[in-house]
Parts: structure tokens; sequence; C-alpha cells
């Protein structure tokens, strides 16, 4: 058996896309989704628009749910080595004018 856990944020369009893993088996396949209790009694009035951070978690999500390549996972990889090999620290910074 094969799972796959992606967390979204549903909108008011009701529609979720689900991208899988290129490695991941063909056939038949269940797909469940589970709404938290507060996600429900949270829940704008139709037509309202949603809250900034909602928008925010939302366009977060579908960033999240982008499959990366091997390559973009080594440049990532890499950049945090960078980063704990450079850190910066911004106390050490000064104002020009």
């Amino acid at each position: 058996m094969h799972a796959h856990k992606s967390s979204v944020t549903i909108l008011e369009d009701h529609r979720v896309e689900v991208r899988l893993p290129d490695d991941f088996p063909e056939g038949p396949a269940e797909v469940i989704v589970l709404a938290s209790h507060s996600a429900r009694t949270a829940r704008p009035r139709r037509g309202a628009r949603l809250p900034a951070e909602q928008e925010t978690l939302a366009a977060l999500a579908e960033l999240r749910s982008v499959q990366l390549t091997p390559e973009e996972q080594e440049v990532l990889g890499g950049f945090e080595t960078f980063q704990n090999e450079h850190p910066i620290r911004f106390a050490s910074l000064t104002v020009e004018d």
C-alpha cells in the first residue's frame, strides 16, 4: 500500500487538485478529504472574501504541493548548506545614507 498526504485549503470553488509523485503506482486508488471541525465553523459566508491570512495559507499550500526536480532539490540543499556556513548577522549591518 502506498500513501500520499498533502495539506490543502478548500477555497470558495470547492475544488482540490491532487498531484502525486512520479513513482506513485498507477491503478485504482481512494481519495479521502478530511476537514477539521474548526474549519467548518470558521467558514466565511458564501460570496464573502477570504481573510488575507487564509489566502496566504492557500498560496503556501499550493507552493508546497509542487514537486521539485532532483536538480531543484540539490540547489535548495546547497543553499541551506551555504546559509549554515555563512549566517547573516543583521546586527553587524550598517545603515547608509
